[in-house]
């Protein structure tokens, strides 16, 4: 099946339905391959941030072209589920490799820009993960992620206030 032959239906979108068991099953599925790829693409920067180990600019951006380019090709299957996880992470790896110059950067200019965008983007990626998870209704999976992202940042900005 090639990825540009499927027919997409967007009058999904605006269904506010129950959510069913198998979509909910294959949303959870999808926020844990999200987050694995999240905590090996941090593996990635920090080898090459703190240990200078791999330290190949364009052979990761092309190694990691490479390894989508295969991710792409390699039909979805039961027997392929393992192969294709393995593809995903060692692409997230790679981009993680690639993204360590940048994080030198910042560290550079300010230490304190990446534990703020970390927690952060470990807020929100949780809010929408708990709304994709507990939501019975597509209204609350639209919505909930948005709200519980910005009730969290008024939140944290009372308590930051504080102090």
């Amino acid at each position: 099946m090639n990825i540009f032959d499927r027919k997409i239906n967007f009058d999904a979108l605006f269904k506010f339905s129950h959510i069913t068991p198998s979509t909910q099953q294959h949303l959870k599925k999808v926020y844990a391959s999200f987050a694995l790829c999240m905590f090996v693409a941090a593996a990635g920067s920090y080898v090459h941030v703190v240990t200078h180990f791999i330290q190949a600019g364009l052979l990761s951006a092309l190694g990691s072209l490479i390894l989508m380019i295969w991710l792409m090709a390699t039909p979805h299957s039961h027997e392929t589920e393992q192969k294709r996880l393995g593809l995903l992470a060692g692409f997230a790896f790679l981009t993680g490799v690639g993204l360590g110059p940048a994080l030198e950067f910042c560290i550079a200019v300010n230490p304190s820009i990446l534990p703020t965008a970390f927690m952060g983007t470990a807020m929100i990626f949780t809010c929408f993960t708990l709304s994709a998870l507990y939501a019975r209704r597509r209204s609350y999976l639209f919505l909930g992620g948005i709200l519980m992202s910005a009730l969290s940042l008024l939140l944290l900005s009372s308590v930051g206030n504080v102090f």
